[in-house]
């Protein structure tokens, strides 16, 4: 992507999910003009049960007067392109094909989940599956986000190849908007079971030499990068819990991540680090599928 203005997706679930997206989309089209499609799916399942006791004409009038109170609500109409209901077997791959048909840059969608407070379903059906096929970049959005954050745009680094194309589509973003980029590596220190023993003086030496040499790491990545200026962080734990902490300790704008190409049984082994940020975030997540 480059610094021109973008278009995007925005999913509306016609419930309070999708409030943060659209506040998010709206600040997006403000601040740098990009153009905003906010579109419901009619899914097929509650399509067909509404058809047995209302005419289809019908059924589309009354979506829209919703998607419409929706988009009002958030107070967001001005700021959209256009608003349409479309029909889909599955309001996922409907969002996609959108996607496709508008020639849009990528997808912005709500999640489950409000910013405090414990909810058993965080992402929701829908965010899930659109991060599971990732066609384009895709941002979560917490549904009660009401303004963006002061601070800069974090990437989640894992210096590697496969991060080319996400801190790019950060750097771009960040420089659309006059923010930093702070680049962010977070290093797995081992838990070392049975070693309750150790004094606390090896356990700091042994952390230590992790973050050592994980800022050597970063360093050599975001020089070879040509981003050798970037304020650069890095810290020991788990790359979503850090994220997230550090996403509310700056305040930040967005947090950008890049995603593996994972076959259904490597997701159905291991735990995909943007889901789960996208997931408890405080701020908006942009995970960017590889070249």
């Amino acid at each position: 992507m480059t610094n021109a203005a973008k278009k995007w997706i925005v999913g509306l679930d016609l419930g309070e999910r999708s409030q943060g997206a659209l506040q998010f989309a709206a600040w997006l089209e403000q601040q740098g003009g990009d153009r905003l499609v906010a579109l419901h799916v009619l899914e097929e399942d509650h399509l067909l049960a509404a058809l047995r006791y209302h005419h289809l004409d019908e059924v589309h009038a009354l979506a829209r007067k919703a998607a419409e109170a929706a988009v009002d609500r958030a107070g967001v109409r001005g700021a959209l392109t256009s608003i349409e209901v479309l029909e889909g077997q599955h309001a996922e791959d409907t969002l996609v094909a959108a996607r496709t048909y508008h020639r849009c840059d990528g997808i912005i969608i709500g999640r489950n989940a409000p910013r405090d407070g414990v909810r058993a379903v965080r992402l929701g059906r829908v965010a899930r599956r659109v991060l599971r096929a990732l066609p384009s970049p895709v941002f979560v959005v917490p549904p009660d986000l009401a303004t963006v954050g002061a601070g800069p745009v974090l990437f989640g680094c894992d210096v590697d190849e496969e991060s080319s194309t996400a801190v790019d589509l950060a750097q771009s973003f960040a420089e659309r908007f006059g923010r930093t980029l702070e680049l962010v590596h977070v290093t797995a220190v081992q838990d070392a079971h049975g070693a309750q023993y150790w004094p606390a003086e090896t356990i700091a030496k042994i952390r230590d030499e992790h973050l050592k040499t994980g800022e050597q790491r970063l360093a050599a990545w975001a020089a070879a990068k040509g981003l050798g200026t970037a304020t650069r962080t890095v810290r020991a734990g788990s790359v979503g819990d850090t994220l997230v902490q550090l996403g509310r300790e700056r305040d930040a704008l967005a947090i950008f991540t890049g995603s593996r190409r994972l076959s259904t049984f490597e997701r159905w082994l291991l735990a995909s680090a943007g889901s789960e940020l996208a997931s408890n975030a405080t701020c908006p997540v942009g995970i960017v599928p590889p070249a």
